[in-house]
């Protein structure tokens, strides 16, 4: 066997097991009975009790949002046993809409359209604002509640918020309306791009609204502007969407209606029956060869497009994970969603505890 067979063969075995793990990562994790393995009563079992009922509560948390929940209720433990506490009962995908939210395990936020209220939205600090530093300037690490509340500026460049916890009139309106798609993307989860934009630009003029020092004047300026610019774009294109919505309504009404008449002459001559058996029989040829493409035709698999989407910047993305970033997700349920770091079809999800599996970064 020379070299270059060598090099085919795994390749291809390489192939394969891209495919496998693949595959693998997007079937979510069922519930298990952890029950079984602590022993009632014990430290243990309440602080995972505490736990499981957050999850009943609501079925996807922040970690921030949920570890001071939990400190509230009067149950404290250190970072490493929450993380050994968050895998019994949940899992995270690693990009997505989701992204590094912890989900209640046997919940699949991709098929549920309720699930749009908990995404994921970011907030950036302005670079020419990145000089302030609160743990310096007061000393203190703010609350999440009051992050949320928009009364503190966040002390991180990047904060990752949850829209169901952001207290603001125009945000949580906005995620309670009606869907305007019927699926969930990798890009945008349940919302066009549009109502992300708009999103963002509110939480940016909240933010900068308490902004602590002086110099986010013309940045509070510039983005009030921008916000309201979106909003009437928004007003603006449900208007063109229901007028759309109107006309194509009186276009099939009236085709309708033309339809009839048309019936009501053909039934008023005799000669017309016999025009109309010999186009039937035309009809039951062609459909019969119709019929015979789609029996053909059946087991394709439409995979969606994929979309260049990505949990960070302008991340490089090696040469497997473009080889098959195009698949669907699943393949059982059969709708896909984004982000297996560049498909609408791939999320990969993160379930067993492992030292690996963690970093410092507080989302998560």
């Amino acid at each position: 066997m020379n070299r270059a067979t060598i090099w085919k063969f795994i390749y291809c075995i390489s192939c394969c097991l891209v495919f496998v793990a693949l595959r693998t990562f997007t079937q979510i994790p069922k519930k298990v009975s952890w029950e079984k393995y602590i022993p009632e009563k014990s430290e243990q079992w309440e602080w995972q009790m505490a736990v499981c009922k957050l999850f009943d509560e609501r079925p996807i948390w922040v970690k921030s949002s949920l570890a001071e929940r939990l400190l509230d209720d009067g149950v404290q433990f250190g970072d490493h046993t929450l993380r050994r506490l968050l895998f019994r009962a949940a899992y995270y995908f690693s990009n997505g809409p989701f992204l590094r939210f912890w989900i209640r395990k046997g919940y699949d936020p991709r098929k549920d359209p309720e699930s749009r209220i908990y995404q994921r939205i970011d907030f950036r600090v302005p670079p020419s604002l990145r000089s302030y530093d609160v743990t310096v300037a007061t000393g203190l690490k703010h609350r999440w509640e009051d992050i949320c509340s928009f009364r503190v500026f966040p002390y991180k460049f990047q904060t990752s918020l949850q829209l169901f916890e952001l207290v603001d009139d125009y945000i949580q309106q906005e995620i309670r309306k009606p869907l305007q798609q019927a699926t969930c993307s990798c890009a945008t989860g349940w919302f066009p791009s549009s109502v992300l934009d708009s999103l963002r630009l509110c939480i940016t003029v909240r933010f900068l609204s308490v902004y602590p020092k002086a110099g986010a004047e013309s940045l509070l300026k510039s983005a009030s502007e921008r916000f309201n610019k979106s909003k009437r774009m928004q007003i603006y294109t449900k208007d063109k969407r229901l007028d759309e919505e109107i006309q194509q309504a009186n276009a099939e009404a009236a085709e309708l209606v033309g339809n009839e008449d048309k019936e009501e002459l053909d039934d008023d001559g005799e000669d017309e029956d016999e025009e109309v058996e010999i186009d039937d029989d035309k009809d039951e040829e062609e459909l019969d060869a119709n019929e015979a493409f789609h029996l053909a035709g059946e087991d394709i698999n439409f995979a969606p497009k994929a979309c260049s989407y990505t949990d960070n910047d302008n991340i490089s993305k090696n040469y497997l994970q473009e080889l098959f970033g195009s698949f669907p997700f699943g393949g059982v349920d059969g709708h896909g969603l984004q982000d297996a770091d560049n498909s609408d079809g791939e999320y990969p999800i993160y379930e067993q505890f492992s030292e690996g599996n963690f970093s410092d970064d507080d989302d998560y």
